[in-house]
């Protein structure tokens, strides 16, 4: 069948393999891989767009390079641009394919790394190629207005041309990527790389203005000389530094741009200069623009980067200079390389930008789980680059005036317990870095050897340790800060806690600590994405996530980007990471001796939906040994037999005809004892439970029970507690979330069928927990969803189900392509999810069978609950009397039914008031809704009386005078003089400074931090955001030369306040 195209697509192989100078091995393997891979899947579209990913992957394997025998070359020295263009293939349409074929030809997790790599790196050289126009623009002339040069007579001895605008700006680019691709640390994440293109700019303009060339440079750029533009201009000795402008103008920041600047981008300039790529002066690295040097500049800089590119397989990342039709990222043509008109390549290259989807790696959608509490950002809004530096920009504030050692007052903490840890600890986190800095500087030498540069990467493995160790630093700013605050926060809740248990926790304080990390290694946009920290730091999915509900807490003033990373990396734990074969939550459940605990078990109160809807309390849960609705847990778990591997309990039937499982309470102080009997009349002990009802019935609920009211559920805490309830909890709202959404996409609005959907995949979890083994939560609710549908004749196919389950943001094709079938590594017993196998674990890698998710529900899912599916059909519900489970209840609506609205909407709260910052007693809550006056006898429900019974000071925008908010700000200027650590002799050297403030001897702004949640005693201040968003003017400088007038003005304001409220 494959005969006549066969011929064709092979001619057109060889043809394409021939332009490439591909060797014959290569081309072999590659024919062969595809050959396979279209016997068993249908390739649509061009089949030579498949042959050149099959190219790519046989080009992957490492070639020793002639002459160096200890470095070697990626990608058997062919370019993947030169690839893609020969092939017609774009490199978005490249990057998606890539991606199938690596599914399909079953290639390991390293290959699609690289993919993820690739595209990443795609990604960031897009956007900072579009930050590099507007930057040269404001620098240099524009190139549009260039004229045409005008043809030179021949002659012997012929003058250089100076260089145009356009030419610095291909030399700009070219030199940027070229520098960038031996520094791989600076280039691992997008706010490191941005930094690097402002130091390329800054060393551009340096030799531009030094070299007086008022033909290259814009007049209007703020950083040239104030007397630039004179004819009797004299240029400097040495350029000015114009970093701190470009980062105001352009969304960077100073200090890590010069950083940068300093350790890296001058290091690297000095060797280009010693290997003699570069020509001019190495000490002041000028003379690069000079007529006698640009030429060979441009051609050395633009050899060293192709030499690069061919060693590391990389694409070539000057494609961006190049007409859209040539440059490979959209429609690939044929040859050509002209400049083209300018402004026409800029909008070009701006509506590209708008179009590529991969610039989604750099700006990731928001998780299911938090959409409701993260709402999107505006798309105007959305620059990749101003992102990265504002959140980079955010942790530094955050992090201000903090040390990477512990605090006074953490240090004091340490020592109020019996044995101080405070050396352990330290010990502990400077293990862990140096840990980090190893593998950091590792997986780097393992690029530069890659790539070929060895000998370059020994000369600069300094400076990859310090870089290395930067970050360590800011992450132990960071650990200590955290810590200091979770454990006041639980000194708080609890003042008689012990906190010697919870500081002499090693797995505590290292998932805190590899978590500051990953909050570091995110805010700077690194390639190194999650779970790598995890895995150099071997710590386990399964205990790292219970950290991050703690860190949101802890800190509330983490970036919503961050927030939402934090998000998603639990939501990865819980759908899969924690559910792999060696992972603890296997030993967890067993070492537990109960069943895998139900959403109900786990809930807190409110948080299942009690309600049917015709009113009446239904059974709240469903389990497969007994069809009897029993809503007491541990009198169902008699039922089932599973408590202690007793024997099932058989109902009996009464003498009005109702059956009914015999049993006998003892009460006991806050307790009753359930006694249970069997047929033969032996009772059976089981552990203590409350519950309000003597014979339970079977065949229908109970008119009422004690334990279903409503008081009674808000009195009460989850059924199942601790480690192991937490994580089910968690677990059950994820896929909850998930249900929710693709029901909704799939067009399902009964609520019924909803329960069923829900009852099924429960019971899944519970009695097949071992279907979850090295698999995916998605998998399992994907084929919940089918089996319910096919049996309840709701025909949805599995391609509608996949097609909506591609529309949520944590979607990923291997989900559904790649799903395990079977596995040495692990022999699990047909309903035991504690039996894990781990004899055949560290013996080798393991044998998986692995086929896409229709196969799975054929071979695997279908065989293990067929015969439970069939009670779903309408014969089986009626004969047996099924009962399904509860659905659980969004926040929104579990809040609002506990005021009253079981509709949820307006009943919801509003937001608490937010401390902005740790120094001042200072909080801002929005004024969404009207507020009362404040007045003695309502102060308590709004801010708490202090001592002294004084009201805080506040102000609304757009409402309150401006005197109000400059009494707030004389608050805070006089509190930070008084408490300045630094001493009166640093005070006094601040511009502005309060030092004779500092004189005042009764404190009359005293802060009481005792009530986080409010503004409470004199000084505290409750700053009010107005609805409408406005902001109000800039009130005048108060007069500061009188501290005792000062005072008396703000007394007298208070006293007026109080007076007020009093009438």
């Amino acid at each position: 069948m494959f005969d006549d195209a066969d011929g064709n697509i092979r001619s057109s192989y060889l043809e394409l393999c021939a332009h490439l100078n591909m060797d014959r091995d290569a081309v072999e393997e590659a024919w062969q891989n595809y050959d396979t891979n279209r016997r068993n899947y249908t390739l649509e579209g061009d089949q030579l767009h498949w042959l050149c990913c099959a190219l790519h992957v046989a080009c992957r394997k490492s070639v020793p390079s002639v002459g160096r025998p200890e470095s070697s070359v990626e990608g058997n020295c062919v370019s993947l641009t030169n690839l893609l263009r020969q092939g017609n293939l774009s490199l978005t349409q490249f990057l998606s394919k890539a991606k199938k074929w690596a599914e399909m030809s079953k290639l390991p997790p390293e290959f699609r790394g690289q993919i993820d790599r690739l595209g990443r790196n795609f990604a960031v050289s897009m956007v900072i190629f579009k930050k590099f126009q507007p930057i040269f623009l404001s620098m240099f002339q524009d190139p549009s207005d260039e004229e045409s040069p005008k043809p030179v007579p021949r002659s012997r001895k012929q003058r250089t041309v100076p260089c145009t605008p356009a030419k610095v700006f291909d030399f700009g680019w070219s030199f940027f990527v070229c520098v960038k691709g031996g520094l791989r640390d600076v280039a691992d994440d997008l706010v490191s790389s941005y930094h690097l293109l402002l130091a390329c700019c800054d060393l551009l303009f340096a030799n531009a203005l030094l070299s007086l060339r008022k033909d290259l440079l814009n007049p209007t750029f703020s950083g040239l000389p104030k007397d630039f533009i004179e004819k009797d201009y004299e240029p400097p000795v040495e350029a000015p530094c114009i970093i701190d402008i470009l980062c105001e103008e352009h969304d960077g920041i100073p200090l890590e741009a010069k950083l940068i600047k300093e350790y890296s981008w001058k290091q690297h300039l000095t060797q280009l200069f010693e290997d003699r790529v570069l020509k001019g002066d190495p000490v002041t690295f000028t003379g690069l623009l000079d007529p006698n040097n640009f030429d060979a500049n441009y051609k050395a800089v633009i050899k060293a980067y192709k030499e690069y590119v061919l060693r590391a397989g990389d694409f070539d990342e000057r494609v961006f200079l190049e007409d859209e039709e040539n440059s490979g990222l959209g429609t690939s043509g044929g040859g050509g390389n002209g400049l083209g008109d300018f402004t026409e390549k800029m909008q070009a290259q701006r509506n590209r930008t708008q179009k590529l989807g991969p610039i989604q790696h750099l700006v990731p959608l928001t998780p299911l789980t938090g959409r409701k509490y993260l709402t999107g950002k505006e798309s105007a809004s959305i620059t990749p680059v101003s992102t990265a530096t504002q959140s980079v920009s955010r942790l530094q504030s955050l992090l201000c005036g903090r040390q990477a050692a512990p605090s006074e007052a953490l240090i004091a903490i340490f020592k109020s317990v019996a044995k101080n840890p405070q050396a352990q600890i330290e010990e502990r986190i400077a293990e862990m870095g140096r840990q980090f800095c190893r593998h950091h500087t590792q997986s780097q030498n393992n690029d530069d050897a890659a790539s070929g540069s060895t000998s370059k990467s020994n000369q600069q493995r300094a400076g990859s340790i310090d870089f290395a160790k930067r970050r360590v630093q800011f992450a132990e700013r960071l650990y200590y800060k955290l810590l200091e605050n979770i454990l006041i926060g639980e000194k708080k809740k609890k003042p008689s806690l012990d906190l010697s248990v919870l500081l002499e926790h090693q797995v505590f304080h290292e998932t805190l600590f590899a978590c500051c990390l990953e909050i570091v290694i995110y805010s700077y946009n690194s390639q190194r994405t999650f779970p790598w920290i995890l895995d150099v730091l071997g710590i386990e999915p399964y205990y790292f996530y219970k950290v991050i509900e703690l860190i949101v807490l802890a800190e509330d003033q983490l970036s919503r980007d961050m927030v939402k990373h934090l998000n998603f990396i639990e939501e990865q734990i819980l759908e899969s990471m924690a559910w792999k074969s060696d992972s603890p939550v296997w030993d967890a459940i067993a070492d537990s001796g109960l069943p895998v605990p139900s959403c109900e078990d786990v809930s807190l109160p409110g948080q299942i939906s009690t309600d049917s809807p015709n009113g009446t309390v239904e059974p709240t849960s469903m389990y497969t040994a007994s069809s009897s609705p029993l809503p007491n847990p541990m009198i169902r778990r008699l039922a089932m037999g599973t408590v202690n591997d007793r024997p099932a309990l058989k109902p009996i039937q009464g003498e009005n005809g109702e059956r009914y499982i015999p049993i006998s309470y003892m009460p006991s102080p806050g307790s009753v004892i359930i006694q249970a009997h069997h047929a033969v009349g032996t009772p059976v002990q089981t552990p203590a439970v409350q519950t309000g009802s003597v014979a339970v019935k079977t065949g229908q609920p109970p008119a009422k029970t004690t334990s279903s009211t409503p008081a009674a559920n808000s009195e009460r805490r989850p059924r199942r507690t601790g480690s192991l309830g937490l994580f089910f909890r968690k677990f059950y709202h994820l896929a909850w979330v998930r249900m929710q959404e693709l029901c909704k996409d799939l067009h399902i609005e009964e609520n019924d069928l909803r329960r069923k959907i829900w009852t099924f995949f429960e019971y899944t979890i519970i009695n097949h927990t071992d279907l979850m083994c090295d698999r995916h939560v998605d998998q399992i609710l994907m084929c919940s969803v089918y089996v319910i549908c096919r049996v309840t004749k709701n025909e949805k196919s599995f391609t509608d189900i996949m097609g909506c389950y591609r529309k949520q943001p944590q979607c990923a094709s291997h989900i559904y392509r790649s799903v395990l079938l079977s596995s040495s590594r692990k022999q699990l017993k047909k309903g035991d999810a504690s039996s894990v196998d781990k004899e055949n674990q560290g013996k080798g890698s393991a044998v998986e069978d692995r086929g896409d998710l229709i196969r799975f529900y054929n071979t695997v899912y279908v065989l293990r609950v067929q015969s439970f599916a069939h009670r779903f059909s309408g014969d089986s519900v009626s004969k047996d009397n099924l009962t399904l489970s509860p659905l659980p209840m969004a926040r929104s609506q579990a809040i609002a039914q506990q005021q009253g609205n079981p509709n949820g909407g307006s009943s919801l709260p509003s937001s608490p008031c937010r401390r902005v910052s740790e120094h001042h007693s200072v909080y801002i809550r929005s004024l969404e809704r009207p507020v009362a006056p404040v007045t003695p006898g309502t102060a308590g429900t709004q801010f708490p009386q202090s001592p002294q019974n004084a009201q805080p000071l506040s102000y609304s925008f757009s409402r309150s005078p401006a005197k109000d908010l400059r009494a707030i700000n004389l608050m805070i200027r006089l509190d930070a003089a008084r408490g300045n650590p630094l001493g009166d002799t640093a005070v006094s050297n601040i511009p502005g400074s309060l030092t004779r403030v500092r004189r005042i001897g009764k404190r009359l702004l005293a802060d009481d931090p005792s009530n986080p949640n409010g503004s409470e005693g004199n000084g505290e201040a409750d700053v009010s955001e107005g609805s409408d968003g406005s902001k109000p003017s800039p009130p005048k400088q108060a007069h500061m030369s009188e501290p005792p007038i000062v005072a008396r003005k703000i007394q007298d304001m208070m006293g007026d306040r109080m007076g007020q409220a009093q009438e």
